[in-house]
């Protein structure tokens, strides 16, 4: 994104990168391959996952490891709350991280930090402005981020942005529903489903995370066969748009890697993809599964709505 101008570049260009930003930051709890859900296919697991020693054969290795995983997404959906630490890098354009705590229980409520670490996007959103880290709302129906005192001088002293769902579907030219699925539903049980979903699932070992006995688990996924057969009431046109849109970001495929502790639940996911603008990778701990999450909508008075923000940008 280009250094942004005027009144209507910050009402639209740094309205719109920041919401990118936001929905970066939540993305980073399940990778781009989660339309389908394969697992529903698998066996189901009997136990929790066990040793590998003694298993000679690529496919014994592999339905373990679904077994094993399939433990884990239903432990994971049963716990339905954790928090999150995250960073995302693609390429050269931005790098960021992300802290709070998210409940995808009955829908997404959320928190969380976001700070831009570096990357040519980041530069151009500071020089509007924007502040380096700024907190972040997520529940069912919209998401907030908040602008910062300098950026609300902008926005009628108003410092918070409201970015309903169904607006970020349009904004992100991919097909509707499935980006407003990927954003009210991401939760840690989408990078388990995509393991689950490749059919090159298997364990890599046992390693320790941030002091955590872990099972590491690894799997590359193929994310146009995934979209190919994608749920979630997207039609024919839709995912045709989607495989195009990731076709021109070159994107085909991404690699898996998770730690799950012995209680069955994820402690540290690593999802990465190459694109036309470099690498792009995330890498997401979690830690305190049921914790209590608590967000709510900032005040009317002191939010605008983004439809309200780009309008006002096309009208000027």
């Amino acid at each position: 994104m280009s250094a942004v101008k005027g009144i209507t570049g910050i009402r639209g260009g740094v309205a719109a990168g920041v919401a990118v930003a936001s929905v970066l930051a939540l993305a980073a709890c399940g990778p781009l391959g989660t339309s389908a859900d394969k697992s529903k296919d698998k066996p189901a697991a009997t136990g929790a996952p066990a040793s590998t020693a003694g298993k000679d054969s690529r496919s014994s290795g592999v339905a373990h490891a679904v077994d094993a995983l399939d433990l884990v997404k239903k432990t994971t959906t049963g716990v339905h709350s954790a928090k999150v630490e995250s960073d995302i890098s693609i390429g050269s354009t931005v790098s960021m991280n992300s802290k709070g705590a998210i409940d995808w229980g009955h829908g997404l409520v959320g928190a969380m930090a976001i700070t831009y670490t570096g990357g040519s996007a980041a530069d151009s959103l500071r020089q509007a402005g924007v502040p380096a880290t700024m907190s972040a709302r997520y529940l069912p129906d919209a998401y907030y981020v908040n602008m910062g005192s300098v950026m609300a001088t902008q926005l009628g002293g108003k410092h918070w942005i409201r970015y309903g769902y169904d607006d970020m579907a349009k904004l992100s030219n991919v097909a509707g529903s499935y980006m407003k699925d990927t954003i009210q539903n991401n939760n840690p049980v989408k990078s388990v489903d995509a393991a689950l979903a490749a059919p090159n699932s298997r364990v890599v070992g046992t390693e320790t995370v941030r002091g955590v006995r872990a099972t590491h688990y690894t799997a590359t996924v193929d994310v146009q066969a995934m979209v190919g057969s994608a749920t979630h009431g997207m039609t024919a046109a839709e995912r045709s748009q989607l495989k195009a849109t990731l076709t021109k970001a070159g994107i085909s495929s991404e690699t898996v890697d998770l730690w799950v502790s012995k209680d069955n639940l994820p402690v540290e996911a690593v999802v990465t993809a190459d694109t036309k603008t470099g690498l792009m990778k995330t890498t997401t701990y979690y830690s305190d599964f049921g914790t209590s999450v608590t967000a709510r909508p900032p005040a009317a008075s002191d939010t605008v709505d983004f439809a309200d923000v780009m309008n006002k940008a096309k009208n000027n």
